[in-house]
């Protein structure tokens, strides 16, 4: 595997693991978007990241709150959402992985039990 390619997928774990501290009751899913838009912006990355950090789950895989920079929404107790920021590099390939979190009173909890490391999550 490509140094390169390691320096990328640690700046997406980086910015997923962001994401998710600042997962809690009453933050706004901009501020969640925000988090990991921050570390994919310093890294040089920002014009790759084309689409929101994450999204709701519930009846639909994909549904509200939808973690974007437009969004006021707050966060509840209870709530179950996607973390997944991710970016594309022509040429390259993309990076990206997805992790399910439900919202507690003290935080973010992740319930998906896979492995995190790049050899594990290439495609």
């Amino acid at each position: 595997m490509k140094k390169e390619y390691k320096d990328v997928f640690e700046v997406m774990v980086e910015a997923q693991r962001k994401a998710i501290e600042s997962v809690r009751p009453g933050v706004k899913c901009s501020e969640i978007d925000n988090a990991a838009r921050k570390v994919i912006e310093e890294a040089g990355y920002g014009k790759y990241f084309i689409h929101r950090t994450g999204h709701g789950l519930g009846l639909s895989a994909h549904e509200g709150p939808y973690l974007r920079f437009d969004s006021n929404l707050e966060l509840l107790p209870g709530m179950v959402i996607s973390i997944e920021p991710g970016f594309y590099i022509p040429k390259v390939g993309g990076f990206r992985h997805s992790d399910t979190v439900v919202v507690t009173e003290r935080g973010g909890k992740i319930i998906t039990k896979v492995p995190r490391d790049i050899d594990s999550l290439v495609v």
